[in-house]
């Protein structure tokens, strides 16, 4: 128009398609000087919110640490990111996928659902010896800020996996927050194992209904398919999957 110049369809297809064969190129090229040559470049990292800030940062520093040439631009977002329209080479995502056509998707570990609570709570209020009798406790919610809806509770229970409401005094849609209340007292919570990791550890927070763990949530990372990955991609992913043995490990 006389105010404005934009791209048509195919034109905005031909500038997607362009950009990732120049971006191919030059990893080519770069592959190609020197085989020897370190993982060079900047990786744009999208990692969910939680994750990333209690473990995302501190695995980053490692890898940067092995791989000085490269630098990372991380983002902490629990949205469904475009890789190609964002430009984000790699994603970490937790659970189960959405549409992933067209995207390489690697599984890096398997984390628990941790039922828990702090040993002071537990001696004040006892323990529940089966999901039904959480009925009967102060349970602490997390509502998905996406879909307004509360979170339900896992457990595996005659063999099924079936999933359970409850209520409490404490509502938050902020899953770390929650976290943070049950590790105050305030309650029971139902939070990933890399939330709950170091307070079972330090033992400022005990798991409880053990033989009614849910299944194991998935962490994938996923990146645009390509006919040549880049070697700065090929390295984090990598590092990736050491970190998650590091993990299933403990």
């Amino acid at each position: 128009t006389t105010r404005s110049v934009s791209l048509t369809n195919e034109g905005e297809r031909f500038y997607e398609v362009a950009q990732r064969l120049l971006e191919e190129m030059d990893d080519l090229t770069t592959e190609l000087q020197d085989t020897k040559t370190e993982p060079r470049g900047r990786l744009k990292i999208s990692m969910s919110a939680a994750y990333g800030r209690m473990w995302g940062t501190k695995i980053l520093a490692q890898f940067l640490q092995a791989y000085p040439q490269i630098s990372v631009e991380l983002s902490l977002d629990d949205r469904e990111v475009d890789l190609a329209a964002e430009g984000f080479d790699v994603v970490i995502r937790v659970g189960a996928l959405a549409d992933s056509a067209n995207l390489i998707a690697r599984r890096l570990f398997l984390d628990s659902l941790i039922t828990c609570a702090t040993p002071k709570y537990l001696e004040r209020c006892g323990r529940p010896q089966h999901p039904e009798e959480l009925a009967q406790y102060n349970c602490l919610n997390f509502r998905n800020r996406k879909t307004g809806r509360l979170v339900p509770w896992f457990f595996t229970i005659d063999e099924q996996v079936e999933r359970r409401n409850f209520t409490g005094t404490l509502t938050i849609d902020d899953g770390e927050a929650v976290g943070h209340a049950a590790m105050l007292g305030m309650g029971i919570s139902q939070m990933p194992g890399f939330m709950a990791i170091n307070a079972l550890t330090e033992g400022s927070l005990e798991e409880i209904l053990t033989d009614y763990r849910p299944p194991e949530v998935p962490f994938t990372a996923l990146y645009l398919e390509r006919r040549l990955v880049s070697p700065r991609i090929q390295a984090f992913i990598d590092f990736m999957v050491q970190q998650g043995a590091v993990w299933a490990a403990q």
